[in-house]
């Protein structure tokens, strides 16, 4: 270090500079100015190869060694503590182990710990995780591994190594096949190997193997005795590589690959588009080792794999490290025995990689080799089964068989009965056989109401009005259920229409098509409400509905048609959203799903009173900013960084950081900094939860604690810290502290997302069941259903009473909330509620101004094309059917003709009752005033 006022030059023999050099460089720095009191405040550093220094052109870089004092006080303190520590430290295996001249030893004494970290490429972070759990050697660490639970379809790759598999390998000493590799079936294959120096970054040795049945091996190598040869040799290869254009290209790790991308900078465009289609065609065979194959080796390096498969490198001392050596004293001496080396070495290389092709390739066909375990034919341990042993377990396997339930009950119980064979007692004991089982449809004999379709008045097809009606009658039944004041029963309804002719295109038509589902209404409802809220399969749904309501109701009827009668309720489902869009708050949060062929998202968007949720197949939030755009409110998520690109404003939920910071005390809780920083954020937001507590959401109340949270800062974020955990959660904390505070400027905001996964847990209780066994469609479908019935929940509504539109999407919620005009349905049930009598009613009504806004005020216009039928049935004023209206009427008790006029004239007829009985009920089963009152049925009685 050479020190030029408050700058200072230093010199380092690397490629580049690393974080741990700067960290190095800052720490010196810190040292200097606390020894001598001159601060430091820009190091020069100057790096590069011998061969750049000599001639003059070093590299040159310069770092503020004040952006890493943070870094460097932590890195000496922790130097110091190590070197006054009466105790050694603890030593690993690491990354430069091979470069000590004391790794043999040390090896040695990993080997008699059994120590984890001989795992080749474990990182600091996952060793002191299993530290943290009580596993300290290879031993432990294997009896961790649980095979997943087996499914018929492919199971798919895992995103990360398993540590612990790899480790039951080692102790087993056996391969342990995750997924059969997919290697080509080829007559001919092209191996490569690139050697080269990383901290130059240029290639100087490419060798090869070309391998066809029936042919000798074809042996290439291309060497360039300096940098500027690279583009050369790489023109080499792509020349001969175009030369087998469907051969594939096998080589081991990423360096060839990045090497070619890097060289492609320096190609023309043809030789680019040449490369290019040789890398479709190249096979990284290291990557099976991470995904597919764990063999019995403490790393996936070439050397130690090619070894275990029983090949032997001639030159035995050679590795990477040491060709880089060789390559050095060349590049001084040109020494042809170092160059023979390297080639054979390189050789070598391509020669192992052959084996472990053909080993993977003998994998994929034949797993059932010796020393070969496949992981899905593992059998998963559970200690509620009868375990197997082998040796001497047949006769407890005989007595255990003997005490299963069906077992008793064929072949023992039926012995104590005397003049009973087991056929007898068995036929007692079946169950009842149900009335549809080899029928297509439930077909019931019982009518309990019947529904006469209204006469066509003019023909369907001209318009003329002189009709024939024919004899003709058509049936359909209906299987429902009837809700009472007592409970519910079975109801079968049969609706009945005649047909007509006209007279004048003579054309022959039904009064209206009477084609509906096997089963009703309130039967659907009432299914539907076990399916969404309790998580009701099919099968034990048309269980219950036998065994309750004596209805056949066949579950794969079930599966296929729920569909169909809740596509009614979709414009409802839609409304949610706008709902959710027009809050001031919004509640966001997402949750994986597996679907049958990929795996999905569901986001669930949530308010005080309203949920909706949606779909996708990838957690992109691209589709939030179409939704959210020009959004004027405050959004409530967790720390997923795709919120972070949504341009509205923000608040951070609290009670995430809260479960992060008590897991991590829970399992670090002698981490003495942590703790302090742990406290002084509870009792900090345990203050502010009493205020909200006692005042509730109101800005005004909250503002006092503004200022702790700027102290709580001051000494807790903005400081150094020596723990991992607190440099992790002071990091954390300073990233997102804005936003953790919204709360606190702004008026009913919750500091928490709650409402939001809550609506997440009541998808989770159902997600148990169907986990890969639906599709995308069907999932979607379902959270409509979903949708509306945690709806129901959050504004205390009961989801059946909904469905049967006993309430509406009105119910327990501000008008003030509803955007828009309600969906058609829930428009009309809201205004047949009111109860009027005709349309001026509802014309008066609307003219005094009691009409909300959610209803529109020329309906007919509004909902033309969205179920508009007329302003009868818009305002509730439908007739009953002919049977219900004549059952009304004879209950009244009216004696004859005179007193029912009477009657009339007193306003005491209600709408659902006609004026005019005789003209809306004909050809409906009208008889008469007589039997309208029921005068002849008295008579005789």
């Amino acid at each position: 270090m050479q020190l030029f006022g408050k700058e200072a030059e230093f010199t380092i023999h690397a490629g580049k500079i690393t974080l741990k050099d700067k960290l190095v460089i800052a720490a010196i720095c810190y040292l200097h100015e606390k020894t001598t009191g001159n601060s430091i405040e820009v190091a020069k550093v100057y790096y590069g190869t011998p061969d750049n220094s000599e001639k003059g052109q070093s590299l040159v870089t310069k770092i503020r060694a004040k952006q890493y004092t943070k870094q460097a006080e932590k890195l000496l303190s922790e130097t110091l503590e190590t070197i006054n520590s009466d105790t050694p430290p603890a030593f690993y295996r690491n990354s430069h182990c091979p470069e000590c001249q004391f790794w043999g030893s040390c090896y040695e004494k990993l080997k008699e710990r059994d120590c984890i970290s001989l795992l080749g490429g474990i990182s600091e972070k996952i060793l002191k995780k299993y530290h943290s759990r009580g596993f300290f050697s290879i031993l432990q660490l294997s009896h961790t591994f649980r095979p997943r639970r087996r499914r018929q379809r492919s199971p798919q790759l895992s995103g990360s190594f398993l540590w612990e598999l790899k480790a039951l390998a080692i102790r087993e000493q056996k391969t342990f096949v995750l997924h059969p590799p997919n290697i080509i079936d080829s007559q001919k294959a092209i191996y490569i190997d690139f050697e080269g120096i990383p901290d130059e970054g240029w290639v100087y040795l490419i060798g090869g193997i070309i391998k066809e049945e029936g042919k000798p091996d074809e042996v290439f190598s291309y060497w360039a005795d300096d940098k500027e040869n690279e583009k050369e040799i790489f023109c080499k290869l792509i020349s001969l590589l175009t030369k087998h254009p469907d051969t594939p290209i096998y080589h081991y790790g990423s360096y060839e690959t990045t090497a070619l991308r890097h060289v492609s900078k320096k190609l023309s465009s043809s030789l680019k588009m040449e490369l290019n289609e040789s890398e479709k065609k190249m096979v990284n065979l290291l990557s099976y080792l991470r995904t597919h194959v764990y063999p019995p080796t403490y790393s996936n390096g070439l050397k130690e794999v090619a070894n275990f498969l029983g090949f032997n490198w001639k030159l035995k001392e050679a590795d990477g490290k040491r060709s880089i050596l060789w390559r050095k004293e060349w590049e001084l001496t040109k020494d042809v025995l170092l160059k023979e080396r390297l080639l054979q070495y390189n050789m070598d290389d391509c020669f192992a990689l052959s084996i472990v092709k053909e080993w993977f390739y003998h994998l994929a066909i034949d797993t059932k080799q010796e020393d070969i375990q496949q992981v899905s034919q593992m059998k998963r341990h559970s200690p509620f089964k009868f375990q197997n042993n082998p040796e001497f377990g047949e006769d407890y396997k005989i007595i255990s068989r003997a005490a299963y339930f069906d077992y008793q009950r064929s072949k023992i119980y039926w012995r104590n009965q005397k003049g009973k064979t087991p056929g007898a007692v068995l036929r007692i004991q079946q169950k009842k056989r149900h009335l549809g089982r080899g029928i297509v449809f439930w077909k019931p004999k019982k009518v309990d109401e019947i529904i006469l379709i209204p006469p066509l008045k003019k023909c369907p097809f001209c318009g003329n009005k002189k009709l024939y009606h024919l004899g003709k009658t058509s049936i359909c039944r209906q299987t429902d259920i009837k809700f009472t004041s007592t409970g519910s029963k079975q109801h079968i309804v049969e609706y009945r229409s005649g047909s007509i002719r006209c007279a004048k295109c003579l054309k022959k038509s039904s009064y209206g098509n009477i084609r509906k589902l096997h089963y009703g209404n309130n039967l659907f409802a009432w299914v539907i409400n076990l399916y969404v809220n309790y998580h009701i399969s099919h099968y034990l749904i048309s269980r219950i509905v036998q065994e309750q309501f004596g209805i056949w109701m066949n579950p794969m009827y079930l599966i296929m048609t729920k569909q169909r009668w809740w596509k009614n309720w979709k414009p409802e489902a839609d409304y949610l959203w706008q709902i959710v869009r027009n809050s001031p708050v919004i509640h966001i949060d997402e949750t994986t799903v597996k679907l049958s062929k990929e795996r999905g998202y569901v986001w669930v968007f949530a308010t005080p009173h309203t949920v909706f949720y949606h779909l996708t197949l990838n957690r992109e939030t691209g589709f939030l900013q179409e939704w959210l755009k020009d959004y004027k409110g405050i959004i409530i998520t967790d720390s997923f960084p795709g919120y972070e690109t949504i341009p509205v404003k923000r608040q951070k939920c609290l009670i995430h950081i809260i479960r992060d910071l008590n897991d991590d005390l829970y399992k670090n809780p002698f981490d003495d900094e942590y703790k302090v920083m742990v406290e002084a954020f509870g009792k900090l937001l345990r203050d502010i939860i009493e205020t909200i507590d006692h005042y509730g959401l109101q800005e005004k109340h909250l503002r006092k604690h503004k200022i702790m949270t700027e102290q709580f800062y001051k000494l807790h974020i903005d400081c150094i810290h020596k723990s991992e955990l607190s440099v992790k959660y002071s990091k954390r904390l300073q990233k997102h502290w804005d936003e953790l505070w919204t709360f606190l400027h702004q008026d009913n905001v919750p500091w928490n997302n709650n409402n939001a996964e809550a609506a997440v847990k009541a998808f989770a209780l159902h997600r148990r069941g169907v986990n890969g066994q639906v599709n995308a469609r069907g999932i979607s479908e379902y959270l409509e259903m979903l949708s509306i019935a945690q709806t129901c929940r959050y504004r205390n509504i009961s989801f059946l009473d909904f469905l049967r539109r006993k309430v509406g999407i009105w119910d327990n919620i501000q008008p003030s909330d509803l955007p828009g005009f309600l969906p058609f349905t829930q428009a009309r049930l809201f205004i047949n509620k009111q109860g009027f009598q005709n349309k001026d009613e509802w014309v008066q009504w609307n003219i005094e101004g009691k009409k909300p806004l959610f209803i529109p005020s020329c309906p007919d216009e509004v909902y033309k094309d969205k179920g508009w039928i007329d302003w009868n049935d818009w305002l509730g004023s439908s007739f009953l059917p002919f049977n219900k209206a004549r059952t009304y009427m004879r209950k009244l008790g009216l004696r004859n003709r005179k007193q029912y006029m009477a009657w009339m004239r007193n306003d005491k007829c209600p709408k659902f009752i006609p004026s005019n009985p005789e003209e809306v009920y004909n050809h409906m089963g009208w008889n008469g005033m007589e039997d309208w009152l029921g005068i002849k049925v008295k008579q005789k009685l």
